[in-house]
């Protein structure tokens, strides 16, 4: 997905300083950066990456002043905290790109597995009997439910993860 400073800006309720329509396409360590990518500061032990960082957007504190030239294709974004709203943006991300409820061929459902609406169930993945499964749980292909298995709402169960029999997974 790609986002401009002004959109990302409105999300975060942020003031933007320099190009309000440059865009990011990712994410990028501060020390790491690249053109088209988002970082953030709040550490000031790594205050000397902004300096010369490559990436196109940088959440800074709205205490942040810098003490030498940034770079002039860096657009700062200055928020209250950092790194909260670094994390809120990630938040808003992994929803703009969640899995809609769907269950894919070649998956199997025991029929005595409880499962709750919102699933999303990848290809090649298996729940068996007795499992309970949570409200809007993604469930990504090739994944293993055990037998009598507790999976809570809005959990997220990557490829190729197995989980053993009588497990429970917390919500969230």
């Amino acid at each position: 997905m790609e986002f401009t400073a002004e959109q990302i800006a409105e999300i975060l309720q942020g003031i933007i300083v320099g190009d309000k329509s440059v865009k990011v396409r990712g994410l990028a360590k501060i020390e790491e950066g690249q053109p088209g990518a988002l970082s953030f500061l709040s550490n000031p032990k790594y205050e000397e990456y902004i300096y010369s960082t490559k990436s196109s957007i940088c959440i800074v504190n709205d205490t942040f002043e810098p003490s030498k030239d940034l770079p002039s294709s860096l657009t700062l974004i200055k928020v209250q905290d950092a790194y909260a709203c670094f994390a809120k943006l990630l938040e808003v991300y992994n929803n703009l790109s969640k899995k809609q409820p769907e269950i894919e061929t070649n998956s199997f459902i025991h029929s005595s597995a409880e499962v709750a609406e919102g699933l999303y169930l990848g290809s090649f993945s298996y729940i068996s009997s007795n499992a309970k499964i949570g409200k809007n749980v993604i469930i990504y292909p090739n994944v293993f439910i055990g037998e009598g298995v507790e999976i809570g709402d809005n959990t997220i169960l990557h490829p190729t993860i197995i989980v053993y029999k009588d497990c429970k997974v917390g919500t969230n």
